[in-house]
């Protein structure tokens, strides 16, 4: 025997359809309008994304996104963030460990995991035996988090890396670390409260990439998920907006993992 329902309910079940069409109507990129915006050519650049200053609380979220548009990234874990052993109890160890089960999870789900150092430091500006005992401590902690080989490492603000034909001793203390330094192509801006306003940060990528009717650039995109500033907060703004961000930038970018740039690299 046929189940027929009721009117009614197929009344219901047709505005309701209606109702999810439209909604997803309404969240669909137009990437012609993305494209003309920008200026970006016919074809597309290729990116890939990397987050500094985390773990941070966020961080789950903006893995949540990753997962959903299929995409790898590359995570600068900063060592003091997972320290655990100097917070011996109380919630600062609890949050430690929250975001030590956040850095498993990452690695789990095929991102790739560097270091940021210990401490967010300029290290041009430290001593040399200070700068070295930053990166070697972070090294002890973060090891069995690496994913590449050799382990790659971003210095904060990128201080020792840009500058390095002038203050070349921080460079020189990560190549006989063993480490693999990662800077970055086109910048975020995330960090800065000035462009958490709609679409600003987006503007800035897009910008960057595309050239605004100039060569543009391909290469690593320098986001941040956490706040070295703060023991477990993250960048809300970053987090709350990257599901929207990464369609459009889609547009004009197919997202490739750290292989794809960094050949020396290996996966561990």
């Amino acid at each position: 025997m046929i189940k027929r329902h009721p009117p009614a309910f197929m009344a219901f079940f047709a505005l309701s359809l209606v109702f999810l069409l439209s909604a997803c109507d309404a969240n669909a990129v137009n990437c012609d309008e993305v494209r003309a915006k920008y200026q970006c050519p016919v074809q597309k650049h290729r990116l890939h994304l990397s987050f500094d200053d985390g773990v941070g609380s966020v961080t789950d979220k903006v893995l949540d996104v990753l997962k959903r548009e299929n995409i790898k990234a590359t995570f600068f874990v900063m060592g003091n963030k997972i320290d655990c052993a100097k917070y011996p109890s109380g919630q600062s160890a609890q949050l430690c460990k929250q975001r030590i089960d956040t850095l498993n999870r990452i690695k789990r789900e095929g991102h790739d995991i560097g270091s940021h150092s210990y401490e967010h430091h300029r290290h041009t500006q430290l001593p040399p035996n200070v700068a070295a005992w930053n990166i070697k401590k972070s090294k002890v902690l973060l090891s069995p988090y690496f994913t590449t080989e050799p382990p790659v490492f971003r210095l904060p603000n990128g201080d020792g890396w840009f500058n390095q034909k002038d203050k070349p001793f921080v460079m020189n203390i990560l190549k006989s670390e063993g480490f693999e330094h990662i800077g970055w192509e086109v910048t975020a801006y995330d960090w800065n409260e000035d462009f958490q306003n709609g679409d600003k940060i987006l503007d800035n990528v897009m910008g960057q990439m595309c050239g605004n009717g100039k060569r543009g650039r391909d290469g690593v995109v320098l986001f941040h998920d956490g706040v070295h500033e703060n023991e477990h907060e993250g960048r809300l703004f970053t987090a709350n907006n990257l599901a929207r961000w990464i369609p459009k930038m889609r547009c004009a970018a197919d997202f490739q993992p750290l292989l794809h740039f960094k050949k020396n690299l290996k996966k561990k």
